[in-house]
Parts: C-alpha cells; structure tokens; sequence
C-alpha cells in the first residue's frame, strides 16, 4: 500500500507537533480558493488579457485553464497515493534522484518567497492607490509603501501563527467580503456595453501571437495551484480532500476568470484610453458604466483587503514548505519546530514572510523602480519559479504510473500539455523579451536557481554523511539468544 513518503534525507514521515488530520474538506478548498485572491484576478485578469490578445482573450482565458486543469491532473496524481508535507517536493524524490530533489527544493522555495513578496507589493499599490484618491499624496512614497509591507506582514504573521483554523476564518472571510464589489463592476460594465458575441467568437481583431501571450498570462495567474498539498499532513482523509483541493483552482477559478473575461471584454475595449491613462481596470469600468468614482476608490479599498488572504494561504503553504526542508537538512533544524500550543511551524511562518519583507523593504529603499515596476519583475519571476516544478512533475506522473503499469493515454496527453505550456512562459521569453527591466528577470531566475540548488546539494549531503556516519558507529545490540 503506497502512503506517507518518508522524507529522501532523514527518513522522517512527519513534522512533529502539527495538528494532523484537522482540516475539512470544506476549509482547505475554501482556503485554497481564497488564495488566489479571485477579486484581484477578476479586477486584473481581464485587463492584462486584452492587453494582448484583444476579443481573442476568452480563447487565451479558455486554454490557459485547460492547460493549469492539465498540471492539477498530474499533481492530484501524487496526492491520491502519498501524504507529504513537501508537496511536489516529496512527490519527486518518489519517482526521480536526489538532483530533481534539489532543484524542486530550491524553485520552490525561492517561489514561495517571491510570492509573498508579490503580495504584500500588491497590497501596497491598492492602498498606496486608495489614499491618492482620498487626497493623501504620499500613498506611493516610498516611506508610506514600507510601513504599509511591515504592518502587513506583521498582521499577516499574527494570522498564520495562530493556526490553520484562525487562517482559513480570517482568509475565507476577507475572500467573501471582497468578491460583491468587483462582480457588482463587471456585471455593470456588461449590462451596460452589452457582449459584443460576434466580435469576440469571430476573434476579430486578434493575433495567434498575442493569444500564445494571453495563454502564458493565463496560466501564470494559477501558478502554485498545488500548494494547498503542503497541508496534506494537517487535513481529514488527505488522499481524498487533496485533489479535490488541488482541482478546485484551475476547475473553479478557470470558469471564473473565463466569465469575467467575456464580460468585461468589450467594457475594457471601449475604456483602453482611460486604462493607458493610467486608470485601473475597475475604476474605468465603474466609471463608464455609470457606478461613479466612488465605487472607483472603494475597488482599491477593496482589493487591498482581499490580497490578504492570499498572503494569509502562501504565509501557511510556504512556511509547511520551508519545515520539511529544513526536517531534511537543508535548512536549518530550527525551522522544523512546531510550536507546542498553537501548532503552527512559527520559526518557518518568521523566515518565510521576513524574507520576504526584507527582500521587497530593500528593493524600494535602494529606490530600484516604482512599486509597480518592482511588482511587474517579481510577479514575472514567481512564475518562471514554478516552472520547472510543474514539467518535473508532469513527467513524474507518467514515470510513476507507468512503474505501476497502469499509464494510458489520457495522463500522457494532460502532462505534455501541462509541461509544455508552463515551459511556454520561460521559452516565450527568452524568443520575445519583455521590456526593461523585466527581461533581466530571466537571468536572475537561472543564477538563484542554480545557486540555491548547489547549496541545497551541498546541504542535503552533508546531512546523508553525518547519518550514514551515526549508523556507523552506534553500538549493535546482539540478538537475544533463541
């Protein structure tokens, strides 16, 4: 009966003091969901796609969502026959050698950080933008962006060192406040342009170029859709209420970014000058639409509040994350301990958002761009991290299946397209450069992978002599004489 992998270093199958077996069904989809922040992914998602791909954007929307269904196939592969606190991590040392292991371990690691560092970027821009337009002219200073990130995080800390069960209330409540606003804005915006059908199946006016772009978009907006898999562990019949979990993202999220896009397509289309202006996306459509510029303001309000529970799901995925590693010895021990009454890994919660407030306070005080350029990069690189986690996985599914002599066609056909898309995002732009300074991000996404997994290599070991030498010098006890 395949279960619990063992970890690949230590041999440990658990992190001890976690609150095993806890989690409803209900709760991790719920959390899941809410960690995609949906009311910021419909306030922007739609915005980005016509950018690109024009009426093609329901195309691009539709094929994205396929493709990230397609990678959630091979995940929920793992997760129907292993209960792992390392999610994709423990998943691979199943099917491959200690070097995809590392190479998992160190793109993951460094996508959870960019991803809360994406976030809590995120929550600066809607509130630095919500003051501007109540008069506060220093909304996008620097000094009101950084205290904005360390009152975050410091919130975002309290919430996720308090449990699982706290985070998934708090997380699942701010998702639900948030969402009426941006459906009330889209709704508006279709009722009052209409849907335009014919243009938008006739395709007209799009590209196949900018709908391959619109695709990678697409995609990059689920990237960590399997990170709910790291509370395997912490959650009631896991094989079960993982996949389900799992699939919830790009199923649910699919449909719904499909809809808004076909919604607000022909909305955006008629505002793209306000919008190049420099207006946001619900602003413009608030505006046309007649809900005036105050429903405008209380959009930003809004969305700021709801980035809070995605910082909330990444702070818990990240931080489970970082306690395996360091359960394995690639990190340091103490980010394995599970505090005794809350039940939460708080040295691994601490390391992985102060990384993160740390990395992102540094980058604004050395004044390397606006909030938003800054965003622009490092949102580009946490979906470059997760790239090749998602093809190794991929193939990993077919590898594992076919060991069991169980491979049949419809799982190779999901994991060449859910490898071949996620690559898309890094071949795309190494074909198509973005602007300055985003190309740069490609570069740095190939010296910090291969740095940290040197380090997670050397690391890992390390950790494999020092046990191989305990073993051999613990004293053997002589079997009891029959």
């Amino acid at each position: 009966m395949i279960d619990k992998p063992a970890s690949p270093v230590t041999g440990e199958i658990e992190l001890p003091g976690l609150d095993e077996g806890h989690l409803s069904r209900t709760q991790i989809i719920s959390l899941a969901l809410a960690s995609f922040i949906p009311a910021v992914a419909i306030a922007s998602f739609p915005v980005l796609l016509v950018a690109t791909a024009g009426n093609g954007s329901w195309l691009a929307s539709l094929i994205s969502a396929i493709a990230t269904t397609c990678v959630g196939v091979a995940v929920i592969t793992f997760a129907k026959r292993f209960v792992a606190t390392g999610s994709l991590y423990s998943y691979i040392a199943e099917v491959f050698g200690p070097w995809a292991r590392y190479l998992m371990a160190a793109t993951l690691f460094l996508g959870y950080l960019a991803q809360i560092l994406s976030m809590l970027l995120i929550i600066g821009l809607y509130s630095g933008s919500f003051l501007l337009s109540v008069g506060v002219d220093s909304g996008l200073d620097h000094g009101t962006q950084i205290l904005i990130y360390v009152v975050s995080a410091i919130v975002v800390i309290a919430v996720t060192c308090r449990g699982l069960d706290t985070s998934v209330v708090v997380a699942v409540s701010l998702t639900v406040l948030s969402l009426p606003l941006m459906l009330l804005i889209t709704g508006a915006s279709a009722i009052h342009t209409g849907l335009h059908l014919g243009e938008q199946l006739s395709l007209q006016g799009s590209t196949t170029s900018g709908i391959i772009a619109g695709i990678a978009i697409g995609a990059a907006f689920v990237v960590g859709l399997e990170s709910c898999a790291a509370l395997a562990a912490e959650t009631k019949d896991p094989k079960r209420n993982v996949p389900a979990a799992v699939m919830s993202v790009p199923v649910i999220l699919g449909v719904a970014y499909l809809a808004a896009t076909f919604l607000q397509i022909p909305g955006l289309m008629q505002a793209s000058a306000n919008i190049e202006a420099g207006m946001s996306g619900p602003a413009a459509l608030a505006q046309q639409s007649g809900l005036g510029e105050g429903i405008g303001q209380a959009s930003d309000l809004v969305l700021a509040i709801a980035t809070f529970a995605s910082l909330i799901g990444f702070a818990n995925y990240g931080s489970r994350f970082a306690a395996t590693l360091s359960a394995d010895g690639l990190l340091s021990i103490r980010f394995a301990q599970v505090h005794r009454r809350l039940h939460s890994p708080v040295n691994a919660i601490l390391l992985t958002v102060g990384v993160g407030l740390v990395g992102l306070v540094t980058m604004v005080a050395l004044d390397l761009g606006s909030p938003l350029t800054i965003y622009s990069a490092v949102a580009t690189l946490v979906a470059y991290f997760w790239v090749i986690p998602y093809v190794l996985i991929c193939a990993g599914a077919v590898r594992l299946v076919a060991r069991e002599k169980k491979l049949g066609a419809g799982l190779v056909i999901a994991c060449t397209v859910g490898a071949l898309t996620m690559a898309w995002l890094l071949v795309s732009a190494i074909i198509n450069p973005p602007p300055a300074p985003i190309d740069a991000m490609t570069y740095v996404f190939v010296v910090a992978t291969l740095v940290l997994s040197a380090a997670f290599a050397v690391a890992g070991r390390r950790r494999t002599q020092v046990s191989v030498k305990s073993t051999e010098t613990r004293p053997v006890t002589p079997d009891p004489v029959a």
